[in-house]
């Protein structure tokens, strides 16, 4: 037969299935009484009140920690998006100071032809961006190399 229902024994396991308490923290509190002398199957209501703090404020701690791993995560995951923005940034860049280096090589129909490339470009970019189903956020992308 089990502990009697009163007993500090039965509490600490009954407090401890209601709210999801670790094993190690039943364990902590047993030895606490064990270290006292109390015995576990003594009635538990003197220790009654402090034992529910106990495994609630347990409960609530958890719960925090879990929050902010949650919190930690989603931290995380915009950092990754930010500096692959930024990377994808930085590359847009060095492609753009490298077309701009090497303007001047090319040859004068060459140019011209660019040039005109590069307006049709943008009045194609002007005409997009007047669509009122665009979406919100663009992120640019260079264009593909000729």
């Amino acid at each position: 037969m089990g502990p009697d229902s009163r007993s500090i024994s039965h509490q600490i396991d009954d407090l401890a299935r209601r709210t999801g308490a670790p094993g190690s923290l039943v364990e902590q509190i047993r030895a606490i009484f064990q270290r006292r002398g109390v015995p576990l199957d003594h009635d538990a209501l003197p220790y009654l009140e402090i034992l529910e703090e106990t495994f609630c404020r347990a409960a609530l701690l958890e719960q925090d920690n879990a929050s902010a791993r949650e919190a930690f995560d989603r931290h995380e995951e915009n950092s990754r998006r930010f500096a692959d923005s930024c990377l994808e940034l930085y590359g847009q860049l060095r492609s753009m100071e490298d077309f701009l280096n090497g303007v001047e090589r090319y040859s004068a129909e060459e140019g011209k032809r660019r040039r005109r490339q590069a307006r049709e470009r943008a009045a194609a970019r002007r005409k997009a961006a007047e669509d009122p189903g665009r979406p919100f956020f663009v992120i640019l992308t260079p264009s593909d190399p000729e």
